[in-house]
């Protein structure tokens, strides 16, 4: 699934008119699109509806949902506002419903709430502004947003709800809506953290734009889903050995901190790579040993934190940073392993990225494919203070691509910002994840397929893939309160076989729709 900015939207739109569908029938398809999603959607004991319609193209869209609707016989009331401009198909449509018999219609032409008669089961429909605005809302609009946010029943938007901007925070009142029936792809606003108190549920409506506009532009944004991972999935060998598929090095852990390279171990482990060494302080040896058998243990000279890294032989890909700490000795090690140059594949995380944000000469030296895994607050410490979701993202695409390196952004939604300048939205994961050592995991788990092979864009995708998917099957089992980071390795294996034996769903054919 595409997402797309403000401009590259109507820019779809008015290609797809320059090739010959002209724009009132492009409405008329978005119309018919959501007409029939919504009567999928409500059912036979919901038809009564309230679409508030604005002066420009959402509210044109509304005028048509309302004649549709009311050839489905679903009992309507419409409010238009008749003052000030209007777009040409805008009017077409209005004459269009003032054609219906006006016993079945409500249309309410001065906004009064009294006159509102709209039952609790019935739905506000709030087509009022779509993609493109551009200032807060005010006037009668911000009246009747007050109103819609007052009220307890199912609010539907068209597009977008309104107040809420494609590729900037909101900076005023915005319609709460249950559910928003967007037009053929994913909105950037719907991606981000500002966005998620105003809507619900998006569901996609292909409205038949062309699809030769996607080849012919350079599309950078992308909900991350199975469609971008199966192909390149390893298929194991009858006769492969554990040399097959790769050695790993996690270096981890301080005093306090031996559950982190313990998660982070466990997952490397549940990743699928062949071997894995652990380096940690000496007096983790007995922890690791009897929590992560299956992995070699090698001791740091110091007891309570790392002082010096050594690579063993024919490491194929080497991860750094939980429960690390900030030694000045670890600090120091770190240093010497940037500034070696080494070639091997190396993920960073947790305490290895605050020594960076403290040392920005390693920041600047950083190989390569190297991938980072900062959630917000690492981020900033990295890269400056960020005033919000959408200036972190776009200084995360340009540090990726200024550096050469993958970064993976945490969050209720995971950006990963790719050194080639494509970035992938991950939607899978729930909150249950928000505790202590799913980043960890997160870790364990991309050093695994770096080690297996995998190139670092793609262990970066498939990696917080797998790791959204098994919180989510664990989620699923233990809710969300109870539910802690080693639940997330323990569901990996599900999380694998359900990737590789992927059935197609209704979302997925939204997706070939697009």
């Amino acid at each position: 699934m595409i997402i797309l900015n403000e401009q590259q939207i109507k820019a779809w739109d008015a290609y797809t008119i320059s090739k010959g569908t002209p724009a009132l029938q492009l409405m008329e398809q978005a119309a018919t699109a959501v007409a029939d999603k919504l009567d999928l959607l409500l059912g036979e004991e919901d038809q009564e509806v309230l679409i508030i319609c604005g002066n420009g193209n959402n509210g044109a869209d509304g005028l048509a949902i309302a004649r549709l609707l009311l050839d489905m016989d679903y009992i309507v009331d419409v409010f238009v506002n008749l003052e000030g401009d209007h777009t040409p198909e805008w009017k077409a449509n209005y004459e269009r419903l003032l054609q219906k018999d006006p016993e079945q219609l409500e249309l309410h032409t001065h906004w009064d709430p009294e006159k509102i008669e709209l039952s609790p089961s019935g739905t506000i429909i709030d087509a009022i502004f779509g993609t493109g605005l551009s200032r807060p809302l005010s006037g009668i609009w911000l009246e009747i947003t007050n109103w819609i946010n007052e009220q307890t029943n199912l609010t539907v938007a068209v597009d977008m709800p309104s107040g809420l901007y494609v590729d900037r925070p909101p900076d005023g009142e915005v319609v709460y809506t249950d559910l928003v029936l967007t037009f053929q792809c994913q909105r950037l606003s719907f991606m981000m953290p500002e966005s998620e108190p105003h809507f619900g549920e998006v569901v996609i409506c292909n409205i038949g734009l062309s699809e030769t506009f996607l080849l012919e532009h350079d599309i950078r944004n992308f909900e991350l889903t199975h469609y971008y991972l199966l192909p390149f999935l390893i298929d194991r060998n009858r006769f492969s050995h554990k040399g097959d598929y790769g050695h790993g090095l996690l270096i981890a852990g301080s005093l306090g901190k031996a559950g982190a390279a313990v998660l982070a171990a466990g997952a490397a482990m549940r990743a699928g790579l062949g071997l894995l060494t652990v380096q940690v302080p000496g007096i983790m040896y007995s922890i690791l040993q009897s929590a992560v058998p299956e992995a070699m243990v090698t001791l740091d000279p110091k007891a309570h934190h790392i002082s010096a890294i050594e690579i063993p032989d024919k490491i194929a890909a080497i991860g750094i940073g939980p429960g690390l700490g900030k030694d000045p000795e670890t600090i120091e090690a770190l240093a010497k392993l940037i500034h070696s140059k080494p070639t091997i594949p190396l993920v960073l995380d947790a305490d290895a990225l605050n020594i960076l944000a403290m040392r920005v000469d390693l920041l600047d030296q950083l190989p390569p494919g190297t991938i980072i895994t900062p959630h917000p607050g690492e981020f900033d410490r990295l890269f400056g203070e960020q005033d919000d979701h959408y200036m972190r993202f776009a200084t995360a695409q340009r540090e990726a691509q200024k550096r050469g390196i993958n970064i993976v952004l945490k969050g209720g939604i995971t950006i990963i910002c790719q050194s080639n300048g494509v970035n992938f939205f991950n939607t899978r994961g729930n909150p249950g994840m928000a505790t202590a050592g799913s980043g960890d995991v997160l870790t364990g788990i991309i050093l695994g397929l770096l080690s297996q092979g995998y190139s670092t864009d793609y262990a970066a995708l498939l990696g917080v893939y797998i790791h959204a998917s098994a919180g989510d099957l664990a989620a699923e089992e233990l809710g969300y309160e109870a539910l802690i980071a080693s639940d997330i390795v323990s569901y990996m294996g599900e999380a694998f076989e359900e990737l590789r034996h992927h059935e197609p769903t209704f979302d997925d054919e939204q997706e070939n729709d697009v």
